[in-house]
């Protein structure tokens, strides 16, 4: 799994722990270079929410946001795979987000 301290583990683990969370981890797996707009539509959430799942999702290092022009694209980490088993990174590519 990589060399991780328990901090590091449980931030990641808390960061996965939510609902809207999940679907942000879901939507970067099958479309890997989304905005923060971009996300706030397809989950149907304001601009600043989206904005605060992304703080903790990258606080955790499982995000990184590049810049391209006026974008911010969110891209995920090699660290998501490492956390979270391989079943659970295949139903979250595979389930349909609401």
């Amino acid at each position: 799994m990589g060399t991780y301290t328990v901090q590091e583990l449980a931030k990641a683990l808390a960061a996965v722990g939510s609902e809207e969370r999940l679907r942000i981890l879901s939507l970067l797996l099958k479309n890997p270079r989304l905005g923060c707009g971009d996300l706030a539509n397809h989950l149907r959430l304001s601009q600043p929410a989206v904005s605060y799942h992304l703080r903790v999702l990258e606080s955790a290092r499982l995000i990184n946001k590049v810049r391209e022009g006026r974008r911010r694209c969110i891209s995920l980490t090699p660290r998501l795979k490492a956390i979270l088993n391989e079943g659970v990174i295949r139903w979250l590519s595979e389930e349909e987000v609401s």
